[in-house]
């Protein structure tokens, strides 16, 4: 038989008795297992992005670049306008600075060819927060001067130009390359000097000047030093060193240039007999282009 159901403890007593009676023994706490430990996760390597994932962090124009590098180096102008133009009014931001690797060359490839219009218009479809950068202040600069037809300033402007690209702080190199010798080939009108990017070419803006003066004593029976600044973009004491030189006469007192007797030719034009200076320097320039050519 089963005896009536023992009472709960009640005094201090008996509650501390029947505490140490249901408090583990010694043995079965020392057998219980340990807490379990976190287990060590294997280190996870970084993962290399593909090629083609890092390629779409490009912007539509950098990825047309490369094309136009090798356009430019070939003197593919017709197929550099119709990719650049096509790139450019195509692409994804407006104001994203590498629009200029499609840009410049571009407007330097309408200049080469004397397609003025399309190339003004080139630039003035650029945000304030690309036509405001020196490189396209400078590309403004030398159209004016073209546009205009202000030889004079050609030479300067397209010297200041090339100084912006060729600076070595300028943020692409392979691009200020090909715009130095678009450049060149702009001032010179010769398109086969575009350079390669592992040779170093002279500059064609003076080798456009000595062609020029070697014209201009084939041209004239005697030249005025202000008209030979206009033809040469020179100061005027750098006309006088340059053509003293070559064996022209400099006369103090008219500031006149007289060419070498060796130069006579029935061809050459009296400054007195050309109705327009600007005729006389388009013959000049057509004639320095079509010795090249």
């Amino acid at each position: 038989m089963t005896g009536p159901p023992t009472p709960p403890p009640s005094s201090a007593t008996e509650i501390q008795d029947a505490a140490r009676t249901t408090m583990i023994p010694p043995q079965a706490a020392a057998a219980a297992p340990d807490p379990v430990a976190p287990v060590a996760q294997p280190a996870i390597e970084p993962v290399q992005a593909p090629a083609d994932v890092v390629a779409t962090n490009k912007t539509s124009y950098e990825l047309l670049f490369p094309s136009i590098v090798t356009l430019a180096r070939n003197g593919d102008l017709r197929d550099l306008i119709g990719l650049a133009e096509h790139g450019d009014l195509t692409g994804g931001d407006d104001a994203d600075h590498t629009r200029l690797f499609l840009v410049v060359p571009l407007v330097l490839a309408y200049m080469i060819r004397d397609e003025l219009t399309p190339a003004r218009y080139a630039l003035i479809r650029l945000p304030n927060a690309l036509s405001s950068l020196p490189i396209t202040q400078s590309l403004f600069g030398l159209l004016a001067s073209v546009s205009e037809r202000k030889f004079s300033q050609i030479y300067t402007r397209a010297e200041a130009l090339r100084n912006i690209v060729s600076e070595p702080g300028f943020p692409n190199p392979e691009l200020g390359q090909v715009l130095a010798g678009m450049i060149d080939a702009f001032v010179g009108k010769y398109p086969t000097l575009i350079v390669n990017s592992t040779v170093a070419e002279p500059s064609c803006v003076e080798s456009f000047r000595k062609k020029t003066f070697a014209l201009l004593a084939r041209a004239y029976t005697s030249l005025s030093l202000p008209l030979a600044q206009t033809y040469l973009g020179y100061t005027a004491e750098q006309v006088v060193n340059v053509a003293v030189l070559a064996g022209w006469d400099f006369h103090e007192t008219t500031y006149t240039l007289t060419p070498p007797k060796q130069a006579t030719s029935s061809a050459r034009l009296a400054v007195d007999s050309v109705p327009s200076s600007l005729m006389a320097l388009n013959l000049v320039v057509e004639s320095v282009a079509n010795l090249e050519a």
